[in-house]
């Protein structure tokens, strides 16, 4: 059977918050003018959400699927299995549902099918959360293990801030030079752009262990093995509105930070003592 073609496929994972997916929703249907399909994964939370998650998926002409609460990995590998099987594109998207669509434009990831590509993404509070990291670091992994195992926020505090300050001059000098492609090392996790041959060659995206935070850590080692590069294309602009589903939970964000952070720096650090 022909599979349907379209240029863009975009894979959203949803949890209890039914107000992000509609929002979402609207700004794909506004901002981008390209052929698109949006596949809803729904990582089960209780009968009312699923419902609505369902009627909402329906009377929007979206896939729906429903997954175990698994985790993020688990949830959107499910979905991007999926629309493998199912469709043709060109790019597939994993978005998180609280995301706005500011400016899209295929034209822009022309020559890109190869690639991972990260967009400008901004916070209401202004904050610009692209690139995740320019570059690997080594120490700052290292000191995020440390305070991770040592549960010492400090350490970890003084990773983000190094990564934080680096991004911060970098992205200055990137908009003084006008740059509209740059070479990175990890995109931020909330709206990743996958080339459809890229997509191929990583396989299995996300290390379903890890359930939530630290995929952009794991997506980075694995294009990296892989020799896939990560651009950062700031034309394509979207708002992260952020803590949608989380904050509904009240739970200590950094007990799973800290869990994913050790199944991912010790994962990787087996794999390259192996390859030694």
């Amino acid at each position: 059977m022909l599979k349907q073609k379209f240029d863009i496929i975009f894979v959203v994972l949803t949890y209890r918050n039914t107000e992000d997916l509609k929002d979402f929703i609207n700004s794909v249907r506004e901002r981008v003018k390209d052929t698109y399909n949006i596949i809803v994964v729904n990582s089960y939370y209780d009968d009312s959400s699923y419902n609505e998650f369902y009627s909402i998926a329906m009377e929007n002409d979206c896939d729906f699927l429903n997954v175990e609460n698994k985790g993020y990995g688990y949830g959107n590998n499910r979905g991007i299995e999926f629309a493998k099987a199912n469709y043709e594109f060109k790019f597939l998207i994993v978005s998180n549902p609280d995301i706005e669509i500011i400016n899209f434009s295929i034209k822009d990831l022309e020559g890109l099918e190869d690639c991972i590509i990260a967009p400008q993404i901004k916070t209401l509070t202004g904050k610009n959360q692209n690139p995740h990291y320019y570059l690997k670091s080594e120490l700052i992994e290292w000191l995020n293990y440390c305070g991770c195992v040592k549960d010492n926020m400090k350490l970890v505090y003084i990773g983000i801030i190094i990564n934080k300050l680096y991004r911060v001059i970098n992205l200055l000098i990137d908009r003084y030079l006008k740059i509209k492609r740059r070479k990175i090392y990890a995109a931020h996790g909330s709206f990743v752009i996958f080339g459809y041959n890229a997509l191929n060659k990583l396989g299995t995206v996300y290390d379903e262990r890890i359930f939530l935070y630290c995929e952009e850590n794991h997506l980075a080692r694995l294009a990296l093995e892989k020799s896939i590069t990560t651009y950062m294309v700031p034309t394509i602009k979207v708002l992260h509105k952020e803590d949608g589903s989380v904050g509904l939970e009240n739970i200590n964000s950094f007990n799973y930070i800290r869990e994913s952070f050790i199944i991912y720096y010790e994962n990787w650090r087996k794999k390259k003592y192996k390859e030694m």
